[in-house]
């Protein structure tokens, strides 16, 4: 590549949208529509796929816990699309050409990483299209004046995206899941454990993105752009992102992590540990943005605390560790493990090799999460350690965990996109999660029963706000008393994202999304 291209935000934009224009796509910059020439359709064939059950089963991560009960009809759901068609598009153009050579009220389902608790794309309904992103894997560096920035494809997934960061010397706000679609995360509000607090949410780091409409018309949008911010959190009920440009933080931004793993035998451990560890959570973390904390409490009888330190961290990182060593040797709780990570990518890759061991014939899967708008009281700290920990199905589904950690920070304080995560300071997720195979029905109503039960305690607890996350949350609950303006953080958000859902998707072609039930 020649130098000036090297160094030019702009040229691998610039390059795509030339040869949408040279194919002939509907093309939309700065919100203005730009004619161009050439027909509507590609030059070729977009690549089909046929094996309908294979493919769901190489895509789908897992499968929702409310469909491996009895349906209203008897039956169970069955494991595999339902979709008239499944595409493997290569380009932006592509997906406009079968978008524009489509029925204006046929359903469109995307599909990446295939990590969202529901999978409704991946499932979809009879009558629509599935559009595989797969092909669109590229990962492109450029500068600017204000540093590094990265194209990142809407195929790409959290771990080839680090490995890419990491040879750049860079660090983002990535997920934890090694194959979830990175795009995916930030259309839906995702947000990051470990690295919030410093960098904010992936969606927040986005400074151009290239999407595709209900229209077929191919548009970059910038924060000029009406469309712009909505998409960073609700963009997935808007329309098809081909592609997103993000700002790379530099990868001294995360100085140091240290994690500990303490082994425990009871439940009644677990829950004393979480009481103790909650409040040095409150008192010693929250009031510094220079650090975060995560502690995880696992079906397999493990307890996860995880604190990063970030650049502007100025304090001694014993002064945080310790206490909770103090805490498990106080209640005789074995260190399975000591680790010290020296740089970002380390914390990043660090759980990899756990999920990729999550596997079920199928793997089940129900989350749901909760949170506060303020630092936590201490009855909603007691809350969640007993009950949330106290109740959770790590027993009956050993796969289980409870993660609690800290938000906030750069989240916080950074433009606010349609994600209920930047506006938290304090995350608790619980991921139910088994192999289905080994459970009766009536022990997978159990499960599901008891996860329910949970909820519908936190609803009841004043200022915990329950499902804020669109990636954190469980979309095909039949709860309807899920709220727009939670999703999305404020009621603000939530009527600008219903106008422009009503503008550019009136037909509701994209339906298979997180906020299906609330749009």
């Amino acid at each position: 590549m020649p130098e000036e291209q090297k160094h030019d935000p702009d040229f691998t934009r610039r390059s795509a949208l030339k040869k949408a224009a040279a194919t002939g796509a509907g093309l939309v910059v700065g919100g203005a529509v730009a004619a161009v020439a050439g027909d509507d359709q590609t030059n070729g064939i977009v690549e089909r796929v046929e094996a309908k059950e294979e493919w769901f089963a190489e895509r789908a991560f897992s499968l929702s816990g409310n469909k491996v009960l009895v349906s209203k009809s008897g039956g169970s759901f069955p494991r595999t699309t339902l979709a008239s068609q499944i595409y493997r598009p290569r380009s932006a153009q592509e997906i406009a050409s079968l978008v524009k050579g489509s029925s204006a009220t046929t359903p469109i389902a995307c599909v990446c990483g295939g990590h969202e608790a529901s999978n409704a794309p991946i499932f979809a309904s009879t009558d629509a299209i599935v559009l595989d992103l797969m092909h669109l894997n590229s990962i492109e560096f450029q500068r600017d004046d204000k540093g590094l920035l990265v194209t990142v494809g809407a195929g790409v997934v959290f771990r080839e995206l680090v490995e890419a960061v990491k040879k750049q010397h860079g660090a983002l706000p990535v997920g934890t899941g090694p194959g979830v679609g990175v795009v995916g995360y930030i259309v839906n509000g995702g947000l990051s454990g470990y690295f919030s607090r410093r960098l904010g949410l992936l969606g927040q780091r986005v400074v151009s993105a290239t999407m595709v409409t209900a229209a077929g018309e191919i548009r970059v949008l910038t924060s000029k752009d009406e469309l712009f911010t909505a998409m960073m959190g609700a963009g997935s009920a808007l329309g098809i992102v081909t592609d997103v440009t993000i700002r790379v933080a530099p990868e001294q931004a995360i100085r140091r992590t240290e994690q500990r793993v303490f082994a425990f035998t009871t439940r009644e451990q677990a829950i004393a540990f979480c009481r103790g560890g909650l409040r040095i959570m409150k008192n010693d973390v929250f009031p510094a943005d220079s650090v975060s904390f995560e502690l995880v409490v696992t079906g397999t009888k493990a307890l996860v605390a995880t604190l990063v330190f970030f650049d502007a961290f100025e304090g001694n990182d014993a002064d945080l560790v310790k206490p909770l060593e103090d805490l498990a040797a106080n209640l005789e709780l074995p260190l399975l493990a000591e680790s010290q990570w020296s740089s970002w990518y380390e914390a990043a890759a660090a759980l990899w090799p756990v999920i990729n061991e999550m596997k079920g014939d199928p793997l089940v899967m129900l989350q749901h999460s909760v949170g506060t708008r303020e630092v936590p009281d201490e009855q909603i700290l007691d809350f969640v350690s007993d009950t949330i920990v106290a109740d959770a199905p790590l027993d009956e589904a050993q796969m289980s965990i409870v993660e609690i950690r800290t938000l906030g920070g750069a989240a916080l304080t950074g433009t606010k996109v349609p994600s209920g995560n930047c506006y938290h300071q304090f995350f608790v997720d619980l991921v139910a999660m088994y192999d289905a195979k080994d459970k009766t029905l009536a022990e997978r109503q159990s499960i599901a029963n008891d996860v329910q039960g949970i909820v519908e305690k936190a609803k009841t607890v004043d200022g915990l706000v329950v499902d804020f996350s669109g990636t954190h949350s469980q979309p095909d609950d039949r709860d309807p008393a899920v709220k727009a303006s939670v999703i999305f953080g404020s009621d603000e958000m939530a009527e600008a994202v219903r106008g422009l859902k009503k503008e550019f998707d009136p037909n509701n072609r994209f339906r298979f999304h997180p906020f299906a039930k609330i749009l």
